[in-house]
């Protein structure tokens, strides 16, 4: 029995106890008949979301067919060119979309040389041997046939290294001219005699000779002593040093024309071709440059891969199941549904741009039974003996008439349409966003009506369950009072 307060109807302490009603039970059911409107729109969000998905990676895919179609109408793919050698260990040979096709005949008579000098054997027992102090200067330039004339080196500048007393050894003097950055490394070799410094130009060719000007501290610079061992000046006279070699250019022939360098590549000599040299040749190499079109099948062959995929992602967009009655994400969206035909449309048709390959089809991309491409690459092969054709086929540009575009114009055009500002891609996915964002608002607004509602049923419920639990109170006291009455009248008779 709820709890009656003195001179007034029964109150309650929790909703539905004096009652009987389940307020809470009650509210949650008539709210989630409230709430169904919106969780169709957190359905429709989420279906939305998906679609802006879907298209999002639709446009990527169309990005990348567009990445694939470019290269076969731009003019630097069909210049490239290949080159191959009779001895490529002797001669090989790289191009450039420059070089002409053709042959050509090379001689090597002479390699590029670093001069090479050491110190007199004996001098030293090993790198620990104390040379002498003073200053050495390392001046690079050329010398003549023999060696009695020095021609400095234009823009080369003398470098001169301090040997001091604290650190005057084979070794210490080695590293100085190593740290120097003169144009000449420094190594010790050692063997039965001894060891001995070896001074070699850092760089080929007859202009990056050197010679060693010394000041020893010892007061003459050009006797066997001190520091005075290491220098190497034969046109001022007898020096201390030993010549091993001397620098020298490549000296070789193309096709007959006598040419020179201070390295070991002929780089420009031919526009396009650069001329690797190994060795000298007892016989001519013969160098042949050919139209490079493995690089126009494998951009060919790109593009069939960006197109299988761009394709069967828009295929499993779009399909119907008849067997279990399922329609794709994006069955019969119109815009899908036009890039499938536009794509497939673009596929079969016929250019203008070439008049012996009018079709895909004739330069070897075929469409499959399952509606996706291949290359044939015999067909292609076929088509190649023709590059001029093949060229056009490909990559001609008609501004005027664009069905004389090549099929690479073509396709990155299209692809292009679909993805520039204002074309139908972006074009879907703001139409797309713009409904999701007028449905998150719309979610908003319905969620406060929701709070709203809510809160008024619980007020309207609380209040009954209020009401009604004073009036049971009422009548349990009533009915008390009754029983009370009866209780005395029968106590008096």
């Amino acid at each position: 029995m709820p709890t009656i307060s003195s001179g007034s109807v029964g109150t309650i302490s929790s909703a539905g106890i004096g009652s009987g009603l389940d307020v809470n039970t009650i509210v949650d059911r008539l709210m989630g008949v409230e709430r169904l409107p919106l969780n169709r729109l957190q359905s429709t969000a989420s279906s939305l979301q998906t679609t802006l998905s879907a298209f999002g990676q639709i446009q990527s895919l169309v990005s990348a067919f567009q990445d694939a179609a470019r290269p076969l109408y731009k003019p630097e793919t069909f210049t490239l060119t290949n080159a191959s050698s009779t001895d490529p260990l002797t001669v090989s040979a790289g191009t450039s979309g420059k070089a002409v096709p053709g042959s050509y005949a090379v001689s090597v008579t002479k390699l590029a040389a670093a001069q090479s000098i050491t110190s007199a054997s004996g001098q030293f027992a090993d790198a620990t041997g104390v040379v002498g102090s003073g200053s050495i200067t390392i001046s690079l330039g050329a010398w003549n046939a023999g060696r009695t004339a020095f021609t400095p080196k234009t823009g080369a500048v003398d470098v001169t290294i301090p040997i001091d007393a604290s650190a005057q050894t084979l070794g210490d003097v080695r590293d100085k001219i190593n740290a120097a950055n003169a144009g000449v490394s420094a190594t010790i070799v050692t063997d039965a005699t001894g060891s001995r410094l070896a001074l070699t130009s850092t760089a080929t060719g007859e202009s990056n000779g050197f010679r060693v000007s010394v000041a020893d501290d010892d007061g003459n610079s050009t006797d066997s002593a001190g520091l005075s061992r290491l220098a190497y000046d034969p046109s001022t006279g007898p020096t201390q040093t030993v010549f091993a070699q001397a620098a020298a250019n490549t000296e070789a022939t193309v096709n007959g024309i006598a040419v020179s360098t201070s390295g070991t590549s002929l780089d420009g000599v031919i526009e396009g071709l650069t001329l690797n040299l190994g060795r000298v040749t007892t016989q001519p190499v013969t160098v042949n440059v050919t139209r490079n079109t493995d690089a126009i099948k494998t951009y060919l062959q790109s593009f069939v891969t960006a197109y299988n995929v761009l394709n069967s992602t828009l295929a499993a967009a779009t399909k119907y199941d008849p067997a279990t009655k399922t329609a794709a994400l994006l069955q019969g969206d119109g815009t899908t549904t036009g890039i499938v035909n536009q794509l497939h449309t673009l596929i079969g048709a016929r250019s203008g741009a070439s008049a012996a390959f009018a079709t895909l089809s004739a330069i070897g991309v075929q469409v499959q039974k399952d509606g996706t491409l291949k290359l044939d690459e015999a067909s292609f092969g076929t088509a190649a003996t023709n590059l001029p054709q093949l060229t056009k086929a490909l990559s001609n540009v008609d501004d005027a008439v664009a069905s004389n575009n090549g099929f690479g114009k073509r396709l990155a055009d299209w692809a292009d349409g679909l993805l520039k500002s204002g074309g139908a891609l972006p074009g879907k996915a703001q139409s797309i966003q713009a409904r999701i964002d007028l449905n998150r608002k719309q979610q908003d607004t319905f969620s406060d009506r929701l709070t709203a509602t809510e809160q008024r049923l619980r007020a309207q419920y609380t209040a009954l369950d209020s009401t009604m639990s004073r009036a049971n109170a009422l009548a349990s006291y009533v009915k008390l009072q009754f029983y009370t009455l009866k209780q005395n009248s029968n106590s008096d008779s």
